[in-house]
Parts: C-alpha cells; sequence; structure tokens
C-alpha cells in the first residue's frame, strides 16, 4: 500500500520559528495544553464534590524515538557523504544534527513544558474541587500504561497536588502498566486490521487528492538533493522523508526549554522555512483527519475505533461503584495516550468529540484535534453528594471545559444525575456485548 496516508504527524503550523510558538497555535495532537474554560457554573444547592475519576494524555513530549534512527537521518548523512547535498540540503543537515543534541537523552520522555502542563492541571484540579482533598489523609490511586512518559507524567501531576498541599502524596498508591484499560488499541487484531487496511483509508486518500498531497510531497523533497540522487528516491522514500523533516518540526514547541538549554536558537532548527503556508494548512488538515478517522469517532461512531474503548468505559464505571460503596479513593487518576482520550470521549458521546461525519471533506466542522486531543489531554467526571438526599450529580469536563452527552438529558446542566448516567452507559455497554465484570484482555482479544 502507497505510504503517503501515514503523514499521521502532519498538523498545522505558523511559518515562525519555535520560540514564536505559543499555546494558542492550531497543531492538531502537538497542540501545548491550555484548559478551555475557567469560569464554572455553580454546584446546585446542597452539593459538595466528593470524588474524580480522571483520564489524561501524557504531556508535551520529546520525540519517540532518536534522531539517529529516522530515515531522514540516515538518508542526509548518506547523501552529504557522497556529497549529493545542494545548499539547502547541507542546512537541512545541519538543523537535522542540531536537534539531535537536543535529543539525545530526552527521546520518548515528557518535557519540561509537559511537566508544567500537568503540574498546571493538578494545581487547578485542586483549587477548583478543595472539597475532595480535605482531610489529613486523602487516599488517591494513579494508573498509567507501561510507557515511561506516562509514568512521568503522573509524576508531574503529583508534584502540582504536593505544591498546593504536600499531604497530598503521602497516601497513593500505583497501578502501572494497566495496558487492557489504557493501551487497548494494543491488543485488538480487528482494530490492528482496521488500522492497516480499514474503509478509513478511502476517506482519507480522497482528501489527500483534493489537497494534492503527492505534489506537497515531491516539491518538498525535491529542494535538498542533486538532480541524479533524486532519482534513487521512490514514492516511499518521499514520503518517510517529509513525516521526519515535518514530525521533527512539530516537536520544537514541546521543547524549547531543552533547545535553549543547549544553547540553539530559532535560526538553528527552523524547519518551517522548508514548508509553504499553504501546503501546511493542507498538512494540517490531513493529519487531523487521519487522527479522526483512527481514533476517533470518523465516518462510523460505532466502530472498531470506538468499541475497543469500552474496557475503560467500564473501568469507570466500577472505579466509581466501589467510591461510592467505601469512599475510598477521592480520586482515580490514569495517564494514557491520544489513542487512549479519543476513543473513550468517542464512546462517552461527548458533544464536540463523538459525532461521526457524513463527509469526509467536512470532519473538521464536528471534531477537532487541538480541542480534543492536544498534548495532556483530559477528562474528568466529578461528582458531587447531596448529604442530606444521599444523592450523586456527576459533571463531565473535557480538557478543563464543561461538556454534553450526546443522548442523555439532565434539568441541571452540566450536572447530571449519576444513576441516570450509569444506565445510560450500562445500556451503551450492553449493545457493545460488554458486562462490567467481564474480562477485558479477553474482550479485545475477540472484539470484532
Amino acid at each position: 500500500m502507497n505510504r503517503i496516508y501515514i503523514l499521521l504527524l502532519l498538523t498545522a503550523f505558523s511559518l515562525s520559528g519555535f520560540a514564536q510558538q505559543k499555546p494558542s497555535i492550531k497543531l492538531g495532537t502537538k497542540t501545548l495544553y491550555q484548559p478551555l474554560q475557567s469560569n464554572y457554573t455553580p454546584v446546585p444547592s446542597g452539593y459538595k464534590a466528593v470524588y474524580i475519576n480522571f483520564i489524561g494524555r501524557h504531556g508535551a513530549r520529546h520525540l519517540t524515538k532518536d534522531v539517529k534512527v529516522s530515515y531522514a537521518w540516515r538518508l542526509l548523512k548518506k547523501a552529504d557523504s557522497l556529497n549529493v547535498l545542494n545548499d539547502e540540503g547541507k542546512m537541512l543537515w545541519k538543523m537535522v544534527s542540531n536537534l539531535d543534541k537536543v535529543e539525545e537523552k530526552g527521546f520518548a520522555s515528557i518535557s519540561k513544558t509537559g511537566a508544567e502542563e500537568l503540574e498546571g492541571i493538578a494545581k487547578r484540579m485542586y483549587t477548583n474541587q478543595k472539597n475532595v482533598f480535605s482531610g489529613n489523609s486523602t487516599p488517591l490511586m494513579i494508573s498509567t500504561t507501561k510507557k515511561g512518559r506516562t509514568k512521568e507524567s503522573a509524576e508531574a501531576f503529583l508534584a502540582g497536588l504536593k505544591a498546593e498541599k504536600p499531604s497530598l502524596t503521602e497516601n497513593v498508591k500505583f497501578n502501572y502498566a494497566d495496558d487492557d484499560h489504557l493501551r487497548f488499541y494494543d491488543f485488538s487484531k480487528t482494530y490492528n486490521e482496521f488500522e492497516e487496511h480499514g474503509a478509513w483509508i478511502k476517506e482519507y486518500q480522497k482528501l489527500a487528492n483534493i489537497k494534492k498531497l503527492n505534489s506537497i510531497t515531491d516539491q518538498f523533497v525535491n529542494k535538498f538533493f542533486k538532480a541524479d540522487f533524486l532519482k534513487s528516491l521512490n514514492p516511499e522514500n518521499r514520503t518517510t522523508f517529509i513525516e521526519d523533516i515535518y514530525g521533527f518540526y512539530t516537536i520544537l514547541g514541546a521543547i524549547e526549554y531543552e533547545i535553549k538549554a543547549v544553547n540553539l536558537n530559532d535560526t538553528d532548527l527552523n524547519f518551517a522555512k522548508y514548508f509553504i503556508a499553504t501546503d501546511l494548512k493542507a498538512l494540517g488538515v490531513l493529519g487531523d483527519a487521519e487522527d479522526f478517522l483512527k481514533k476517533g469517532p470518523g465516518m462510523n461512531a460505532n466502530g472498531i475505533q470506538v468499541r475497543i474503548a469500552a474496557p475503560l468505559l467500564a473501568d469507570f464505571i466500577n472505579t466509581t461503584d466501589s467510591y461510592l460503596k467505601s469512599n475510598s479513593p477521592k480520586a482515580d487518576l490514569r495517564f494514557a495516550h491520544a489513542e487512549t482520550v479519543a476513543p473513550f470521549a468517542a464512546i462517552m458521546n461527548i458533544k464536540g468529540a463523538s459525532e461521526p461525519a457524513k463527509d469526509i471533506l467536512s470532519f473538521n466542522q464536528v471534531w477537532k484535534a487541538e480541542k480534543v486531543i492536544p498534548f495532556s489531554a483530559n477528562i474528568q467526571w466529578i461528582f458531587y453528594k447531596n448529604e442530606s438526599k444521599n444523592q450523586y450529580l456527576v459533571k463531565f469536563l473535557l480538557n478543563e471545559k464543561e461538556v454534553a452527552i450526546n443522548g442523555l438529558s439532565t434539568k441541571t446542566y452540566p450536572y447530571y444525575n449519576w444513576d441516570s448516567v450509569r444506565a445510560f452507559y450500562l445500556k451503551k455497554l450492553k449493545s457493545l456485548k460488554v458486562r462490567l465484570n467481564d474480562n477485558m484482555h479477553d474482550y479485545l482479544l475477540n472484539v470484532k
């Protein structure tokens, strides 16, 4: 299969250098985190916050792989040794070498910016829900995936809580590598087949043809190599090359502190100069479209890319039930990936994150990557109890914004009756043939 469609990382960005990038710039999944709301609807009379159920993406990060293992590094190094780089190619090779200096020890980890994102979320959670964290010993449960960057994100989050109230980190339980609930996409053969050969590819290629992706790729690669050497680069080579260079660019905003730490500046890493502004817009749309089709509601809100999130939905219900029985822990805090948060938002029926597209050409009217899964993206279920009535309300936040649940009504928006919410989601799980006590690993292995 032509690998053109794999331009997953391509997202919209400005022609300015990394130091000018601000969190408000839309970079799809590489958008730096900013809360989407700061002033909240008053809590109904008689209710107080008592419990938080949370899932978050890891913070802004470094590259996930060493620069030296990238195809771009190997190709530029070879071309340099053969003296087939033109002047622009030599400059690009220098930039890639500069990036290697920044990333050689940090790849696959969150950056300082990422840690600051998570600390900020934790501090705002404490400030907005102080009643949850009252008392001298507040038990917390932390769950992460097997990836180190999710553990680092949990640590940064705890640092934010500790800065607000030191005793909050004294009673924490850890559940590392909870991949059945948090990396569910790794275990489903049906989903893996969907990723490789699913109907989404046809939809993506339809959009790619309109955006003239092949032309963008060819024009980009032609800037750096002498004519005879260019003939040796097939379409797959060219696609991988632009993927790598664009991936290098999109990470710069996330590692700004680390770049400055090795005394580099905008000019030293100005990958943006090689992209035409109109092409960047097209690449951004295509990158978001691929995320929408493979991780979000896509063209079918009940597709396999959403159904694989059933274990996490069941886990949210189970952990909530456990809290209601024992009043512990006060918060279940999970740290995972964009591939976790996007399907979960879809299976939850969150407005603005769960609607499928009727036509891929207009998908960004119903779903925006920078609003759903930026770095440090998070979904919070915040529970409020009325002691006299022994009743619970729950409010849903997506990236700290109050959100509605499609198909679920309430007279006290954004607060929903928990019994109604639970029944609503149990009905959804039943439609997927999932029960709360099922073996979720087996479910993922067998889901169709």
